[in-house]
């Protein structure tokens, strides 16, 4: 058992937060932006196309979404994006700029895009919501949610993502792992080369300061961003890739937290020149002002913190991870809503645990 004085028991009464703060072990927590409880991956619970990466197996990453825009009869994936709860998405915001999304579709529970399986899940979008603060010309604040027309089920394919709290220590881990269906080598970059497979990786974390040093990215990495590659290259997030989750393994636990946003990079894979991410710790609260808790009807919670908009540079050269992979899917529609009744349990086991 653990200690009382080495937990901090965070319990906000909009019941948007419910988490350990293990003092001893990390600062990591898991944060439920909706009243579903985000704990295991059913299908993988062991503890890396993305560029230099691998498949990864049907189930791995329950919270992946690929989000398809038509083309003709078809729909091409163009980016990834992660599960918050059964209505929203978490995704990047260079993935909208001046687009229609009317007739765009969100795929769940998905392995192989060329495959129609029965675990699939398709939803159109409803909303598009974004920062005032995004910029364009730098990708500041690169953030989005989607709002579905209708809920999504849970099952063994398709989970809730979990999250870092705003005051979790992030940049101190050494690995994180990436998974998408972005083109699997720079050189199909723009040719839009699928990857049929989910693809995943595993990277490492590279200090913001030495990403910003003058023969790496020169001063365009902003307070927001995370780094993750290899200083030699070779595996690294792609086109297709943006707006899929960097994740991180919580210590002393079985659960991934989703820590970043698939960005922008120069090239893909090249030494020196890492992918960049949306460090999603900073954007907790205004994702949770902007999401309900439960249910279809719009619910927002009391926003307590504002984005601030930093300006930097970019440099010359550098793209956003977008572009196409081609892929057949079908439908399959099913309605869950989760209760407060399990957040409250969940809660009630722990404290007693503790005393």
């Amino acid at each position: 058992k653990v200690p009382l004085a080495a937990v901090l028991v965070i319990w906000e009464r909009n019941g948007y937060i419910a988490c350990l703060y293990y003092l001893t072990y990390g600062t990591f927590c898991n944060v439920s932006l909706s009243l579903t409880v985000c704990v295991n991956r059913p299908l993988y619970n062991k503890g890396s196309r993305i560029v230099g990466g691998q498949n990864s197996p049907p189930g791995k990453w329950p919270w992946m979404v690929s989000i398809q825009s038509p083309t003709g009869k078809e729909f091409s994936h163009l980016c990834g994006g992660s599960v918050l709860n059964e209505i929203w998405v978490l995704t990047a915001a260079h993935c909208f700029k001046k687009q229609k999304t009317n007739s765009w579709r969100l795929v769940f529970g998905a392995n192989n895009l060329k495959v129609l399986e029965s675990s699939v899940q398709i939803r159109r979008i409803k909303e598009v919501v974004q920062p005032k603060a995004y910029n364009s010309m730098t990708e500041a604040n690169d953030i989005t949610l989607l709002r579905l027309d209708k809920p999504i089920a849970f099952t063994d394919y398709v989970q809730p993502a979990c999250f870092p709290t705003e005051f979790a220590n992030v940049e101190k881990k050494t690995d994180y792992y990436i998974a998408g269906w972005g083109v699997l080598d720079e050189e199909f970059k723009f040719s839009g080369e699928p990857s049929e497979l989910l693809q995943e990786a595993r990277v490492h974390q590279i200090d913001s300061k030495k990403c910003n040093s003058k023969d790496w990215y020169d001063g365009a990495i902003g307070e927001y961003n995370l780094c993750a590659g290899h200083e030699k290259g070779g595996i690294d997030s792609c086109q297709g890739d943006s707006g899929g989750p960097l994740m991180c393994k919580t210590q002393k636990s079985r659960t991934y937290a989703v820590v970043g946003i698939i960005s922008w990079g120069s090239g893909c894979a090249r030494g020196k020149k890492p992918g960049v991410y949306t460090s999603t710790k900073y954007f907790i609260k205004w994702i949770a002002s902007k999401t309900q808790t439960q249910g279809t009807e719009t619910n927002p919670v009391r926003p307590t913190a504002q984005i601030q908009e930093f300006q930097y540079g970019r440099e010359k050269g550098t793209q956003v991870q977008s572009g196409p992979i081609e892929g057949k899917l079908k439908p399959e529609i099913a309605v869950q809503v989760p209760t407060e009744n399990i957040l409250k349990r969940i809660m009630s086991w722990l404290l007693t645990d503790m005393r």
